[in-house]
């Protein structure tokens, strides 16, 4: 004891000695334009002694000994940059980085929780920055998917998407249903589809993680992971103004403004955009159809309390005003027209068909140097949106289907996670994190019973076989096969009074779903690097969920005769329930990766093995309780990524095969004369692809790529206990086999001040099916898109560009959707795919 006393007290007599034997480094990197550089790597002397730069491109040594070194910090796309520095205390030493002319300069991305160049993370990832999206005039989620071998989105309204990882589907808007493919904004999950939807504007970049992705982006990152990542405020001046105008009165205004109001302490950054143009789809009952209105804004504030510590302030806030979706029937043309859905319809609502949805987020992120190599994150967040759709779901002028969603959602989360990032030998993080959720979707239904009763035609049909069927003429003067009302009256039970009342002229009643999901998860991963040039990575995430699904139909005020043929009288679509009907169920889960990587000089091959969770179904009905089993997927890759000609040329490639079990399938159906938005356990799935992605500067200004995907996604034939499967060897919906981009971004100075840019691309897909069942008559044929930019940039600072811009320059036909409502009745509807947008557009930077 006595000899532990005297030790301690002789290491307190010397610690000031120590202490004054070492000191700090300190300083922001900044590339030659003025913008802070996170993920920039520092290094002493050549030694382990090193850090990262953070989030506001600032790094911290601490514990250097005194005396001279030479301090390097090196980041892809730029020369490295080396210094030497003589330690006496506190020093600070603030860094500018020079771009190198010869190089692609590379996109730095967080997918494994840390700033990486995405040539060294051993993960199937594209990912796209924020100059790329401007250039190539990317602002909504849909015309981003053109770009990203692998990914398909299908934007019907801002209150409908799909979102489309490797042939495999999330698009649900049933609150009791959970995402597949998860879309996160700076580390918050926003996968609830009614919200998913945001405008991209004055982003920092665009990450999309294909494959299980469980372990780092948590529950509903089944088969990928969207990440969505704003610029935030910095410590300078600058701000931008872009707008434009086109055909169908398309108007584009966005704006950035970017100040410090503290010097080195407190900034904040504004930006905005509006976006509107009329539908390209005429409505003869009234106004357009398939238009646009968006209007969002963005308060960013950073505030930095020390050298180790920032924090960043996000507030969202989205209101889209569109006008109705053109879902145009496939059997009734409207007067004086045809069935071709790019053609005008006739959907009797007329402007009170809308899509008008509120989006609100609000983030707080946290970041704090605990050492050279530790950090702790902390992400906080509250996340609200209220979305309403009017839509004519039969598609023609009948007052038959005028349905309304009314969906609202709220969700809370907070993760907190340390990070600990050593390039020679580990990096990694763990964490725990809380998410909650709580939502509902309101389905209420307006129409005229007469036209109801011919929808329902074939479901009385099927329940009583033996009834005739006769042509009527609908009040949109077409034919139709429906009852007589002898007919009528004769199926109806004894005990009915007669005669019946006359068929109502309007009929309302609705019914909804709610769903509350709570989350508990504890994470970790990380990479060991066993050779210089080998290294392993490994991970796995615990996560206990509590799911409610609930289910409700109001009983009408007055009775439907209709309702009695079906079986859900004094209701049509749902029989009532006298209150809310829910199922609480809980389960525990389990999602890991590991991941083998070979460096061979500036290339990387790998091999992984993964397994994603799809949580299960509570689905609560007025006819019964549907408790699907978790979704799981085990996924195998090959990857090889590099760089080569002295970085001028980025390849990446990846094969990958994927084994489904519980495959959950959904589809709107009519069953038991109830509609439904009906999920069943589809068995087990199977899909074989591959990608390839390329990137080459032809010269400093001047940039060209490519990139091809083939997803071979099918159901088995037979399940695992042999059974043979009702969707068995058919192709996964919204998925093509093949899909390819081509573009170039060419940039030809004439003088110092004054270039020219043209920057053409081109995207095809495949064949597609709208539904697993691969219904013959509901695909779209494979198509090409050509695209093209061109203008003149001129000046410096301030620097404008002029130009005009085409979108589907051949004006190409196609469809986005087909089959859904009406295709529960036998009357599929079908949207159209936007047709050519032209127009011009002036951007001042300064």
């Amino acid at each position: 004891m006595r000899n532990v006393l005297l030790f301690s007290l002789f290491v307190l007599l010397l610690s000031p000695a120590w202490g004054q034997n070492t000191g700090t480094i300190t300083g922001t990197v900044r590339s030659a334009s003025g913008e802070t550089m996170p993920g920039v790597s520092i290094v002493l002397d050549n030694s382990r002694l090193g850090t990262v730069t953070d989030e506001s491109g600032r790094y911290l040594l601490r514990s250097v000994p005194t005396g001279p070194h030479t301090l390097q910090a090196s980041f892809v796309g730029f020369q490295t940059f080396r210094q030497s520095i003589v330690i006496n205390g506190n020093e600070r030493l603030d860094i500018t980085l020079t771009d190198n002319p010869t190089q692609l300069g590379e996109v730095i991305v967080s997918t494994q929780k840390r700033a990486e160049s995405i040539l060294d993370v051993p993960i199937a990832i594209a990912a796209v920055d924020g100059n790329f999206l401007k250039r190539q005039r990317i602002q909504e989620l849909d015309v981003l998917a053109n770009y990203i071998p692998g990914l398909q989105v299908q934007l019907q309204s801002p209150n409908n998407p799909g979102f489309v990882i490797r042939g495999v589907t999330s698009d649900e808007g049933d609150a009791r249903s959970q995402a597949r493919v998860s879309v996160f904004q700076d580390g918050v999950q926003i996968s609830r589809s009614r919200g998913a939807v945001v405008e991209l504007f004055d982003m920092e970049r665009v990450e999309v993680a294909k494959g299980p992705q469980g372990t780092l982006f948590g529950r509903g990152a089944q088969i990928g992971a969207i990440h969505l990542i704003q610029n935030k405020a910095r410590n300078n001046q600058a701000g931008e103004v872009l707008l434009s105008y086109g055909n169908y009165n398309a108007l584009y205004a966005q704006g950035v403004i970017n100040q410090p109001l503290v010097k080195d302490k407190f900034f904040v950054r504004l930006a905005g955009v509006a976006s509107k143009r009329d539908g390209f789809i005429e409505n003869l009952s009234g106004g357009t159809l398939n238009g646009k209105g968006t209007y969002a804004g963005r308060l960013a504030l950073r505030y930095l309390p020390g050298t180790r510590s920032t924090l960043d302030l996000l507030v969202n806030y989205q209101y889209d005003d569109y006008p109705g979706t053109s879902f145009k029937s496939g059997r009734y043309a409207p007067r004086g027209g045809d069935t071709n859905p790019n053609t005008f319809a006739d959907l009797e609502q007329g402007t009170n068909l809308f899509t008008r949805r509120k989006v609100l987020g609000t983030t707080l992120l946290w970041n704090q140097q605990l050492s050279n190599r530790l950090t702790l994150n902390s992400i906080s967040a509250f996340r609200w949106f209220d979305s309403h759709e009017n839509f004519d779901a039969d598609g023609t002028v009948a007052p038959a289907l005028f349905l309304r969603e009314l969906a609202i959602g709220r969700q809370w989360s907070q993760e907190f996670r340390l990070n600990y990032q050593n390039e020679n030998r580990f990096s990694g993080f763990a964490g725990l994190s809380f998410f909650t959720e709580d939502g509902s979707q309101r389905l209420p239904l307006i129409a005229d019973e007469r036209s109801l009763l011919a929808l329902y035609t074939t479901a009385i049909s099927r329940l009583v076989p033996s009834v005739p069927l006769v042509p009527i003429v609908l009040p949109d003067g077409s034919a139709n096969l429906s009852l007589t009302s002898a007919l009528l009256n004769s199926l109806l039970p004894s005990q009915v009074p007669r005669p019946l009342p006359p068929l109502k002229t309007r009929h309302e009643e609705d019914f909804a779903n709610f769903g509350k999901n709570t989350a508990y998860e504890v994470f970790a991963d990380g990479t060991y690097q066993l050779t210089p040039r080998l290294s392993v990575s490994a991970g796995i995430r615990g996560t206990y969920d509590v799911q409610t699904g609930g289910f409700q139909a109001d009983q009408v005020a007055v009775p439907s005769v209709i309702g009695l043929l079906v079986g859900n009288f004094p209701n049509v679509l749902n029989r009532p329930t006298r209150g809310i009907h829910s199922v609480t169920k809980d389960y525990f889960s389990a999602v890991g990766r590991l991941v083998v990587d070979y460096k061979i000089g500036s290339q990387k091959a790998y091999a992984s093995l993964s397994r994603g969770r799809r949580p299960g179904v509570i689905q609560v009905s007025a006819i019964d309780t549907i408790l699907l089993r978790p979704e799981t997927v085990i996924s195998y890759e090959l990857g090889y990524k590099g760089a080569t000609l002295a970085n001028r040329l980025q390849y990446d490639l990846a094969v990958y095969y994927y084994d489904w079990n519980n495959f959950q399938s959904t589809s709107i159906v009519l069953q038991q004369g109830q509609l439904r938005a009906l999920s069943t356990d589809a068995g087990s799935a199977r899909s074989l692809g591959t990608e390839v992605g390329l990137r080459y500067n032809v010269f400093r200004t001047s940039l060209l790529y490519g990139s091809y995907s083939y997803i071979d996604g099918k159901f088995d034939d037979y399940d695992k206990e042999g059974r043979r499967q009702e969707f068995g060897g058919n192709r996964f919906r919204l998925t093509p086999m093949h899909q390819m981009a081509l573009g170039a971004d060419l940039n030809f100075p004439v003088q110092s001040r004054y270039s020219i840019y043209v920057r053409p691309n081109y995207t095809y897909k495949s064949k597609v099916y709208f539904e697993n069942s691969n219904q013959p008559d509901l695909i779209q044929d494979g198509y090409g898109l050509v695209n093209l930019n061109a203008g003149v940039e001129l000046g410096t600072k301030p620097r404008m560009m002029v130009g005009f811009y085409s979108k589907n320059l051949l004006n190409e036909q196609y469809i986005i959707d087909a089959g859904n409502t009406g295709n529960a009745f036998g009357i599929p509807t079908f949207i159209a795919g936007p047709p050519r947008f032209v127009g011009a557009e002036v951007r001042i930077t300064f």
